[in-house]
C-alpha cells in the first residue's frame, strides 16, 4: 500500500446537501444544561452541625450548592512531556512521563443565610483546624488526615431534549458525567461588598482533586461492569464485627477492622497510609 493512500481523496471531502447533515450541524451543546452533584460522603466528619431543612428552604443543603452553582468547568487535562532526541537519525520525540489535572473552580451565589458559605468555610477549618483557643498569642494549628476531607463531586452536563418523553423523537441527547475523586478546596477567594448599586453576592473556590474520570452514556437501564481488581466509587464496603460477623464458611474477614471489599477481597484503603507512614516514622 502506497503511503499516499492516507491522505484524503477527493471522495472523502463532503460535497453533499446541507440538508443531508442538518441533523448533525444543528445540535450544539449549549453551555446552561448542567448540574453540580456534592456526593459527599465525609461530611459528617468536618460538618457536624449541617444546615436545617429551615435554612435551606425545605431542600438539602447540598441540593441548595447545586442549584446555587452559577458557574463550573468541564475538566480539561495535560500531559508533562519529554523529549528523546535520535543524534544519528535526526528525530526529536515526545513522550508523556506525567499527567497533570487542573483546578476546579466553581461560583456560587450566596443564599441569605449564607449555608453555602458556612458549608465551605467549616470544610476548610477542618482541613487545617486551631487546636487552642482562637484568641490566644499561643494559638497553633495542624492539618488534618486527607482521608477525612477528601471528598468526591459529580458534574453532569446534559442538553435540551435529555428528558423530553416524547416518544416521536428520533434520537434524545444522552447525559455527560465527570467524577472527581479525592476533592478538597484550596483557594475561597474574597467577596466584594460596597455602597451603591446592588448586586447578587457571588462566592468563588478553586478545588484540588487526584483525577477524574468520564462517564459518555446514560447508566440507566445499563448493567455495571465489574472489573476484577477495581473499586467502583459507588461500592459500599461493610465493616464486620467480630469473627465471621454472620457469613457463610470460608468468608475470609480481616481481624483489624474487618473491612471487605466485594467478592471477599481484603480491602485496603490507599488514603489511610498517610497515617502509617506517620507512625512508621516515629513521629508524633
Amino acid at each position: 500500500m502506497s503511503e499516499n493512500n492516507l491522505f484524503p481523496r477527493r471522495k472523502d471531502i463532503f460535497q453533499g446537501n446541507i440538508k443531508d447533515v442538518r441533523d448533525s450541524v444543528a445540535r450544539p451543546s449549549l453551555d446552561t444544561f448542567y448540574q453540580v452533584t456534592f456526593s459527599f460522603g465525609n461530611y459528617e466528619t468536618w460538618l457536624k452541625d449541617a444546615p436545617g431543612k429551615r435554612r435551606t428552604q425545605g431542600t438539602t443543603w447540598q441540593q441548595k450548592m447545586s442549584l446555587l452553582c452559577t458557574q463550573a468547568e468541564i475538566p480539561g487535562t495535560q500531559f508533562v512531556t519529554s523529549s528523546a532526541i535520535g543524534h544519528h537519525q535526526g528525530i526529536t520525540e515526545e513522550f508523556p512521563n506525567l499527567r497533570n489535572f487542573p483546578p476546579l473552580n466553581l461560583v456560587f451565589y450566596c443564599d441569605a443565610d449564607m449555608v453555602i458559605l458556612e458549608v465551605l468555610e467549616t470544610w476548610m477549618s477542618y482541613i487545617n483546624p486551631i487546636k487552642t483557643r482562637k484568641r490566644d498569642y499561643s494559638a497553633y494549628s495542624r492539618f488534618s488526615y486527607p482521608e477525612t476531607y477528601k471528598e468526591i463531586i459529580h458534574l453532569t452536563k446534559f442538553e435540551r431534549d435529555t428528558f423530553l418523553e416524547d416518544n416521536n423523537s428520533e434520537y434524545l441527547s444522552t447525559m455527560t458525567t465527570y467524577e472527581f475523586v479525592n476533592i478538597w478546596p484550596t483557594n475561597l477567594t474574597s467577596m466584594r461588598v460596597a455602597y451603591g448599586d446592588s448586586n447578587v453576592l457571588r462566592c468563588a473556590v478553586t478545588l484540588a482533586y487526584d483525577r477524574f474520570f468520564t462517564q459518555f452514556e446514560d447508566l440507566e437501564g445499563q448493567v455495571p461492569m465489574n472489573e476484577p481488581n477495581l473499586i467502583n466509587s459507588n461500592d459500599q464496603v461493610q465493616r464486620l464485627k467480630g469473627g465471621q460477623g454472620g457469613l457463610p464458611l470460608g468468608t475470609t474477614t480481616l481481624r483489624s477492622g474487618g473491612l471487605m471489599q466485594r467478592g471477599g477481597t481484603p480491602y485496603v484503603n490507599p488514603a489511610s497510609n498517610y497515617r502509617n507512614r506517620r507512625r512508621g516514622s516515629g513521629a508524633r
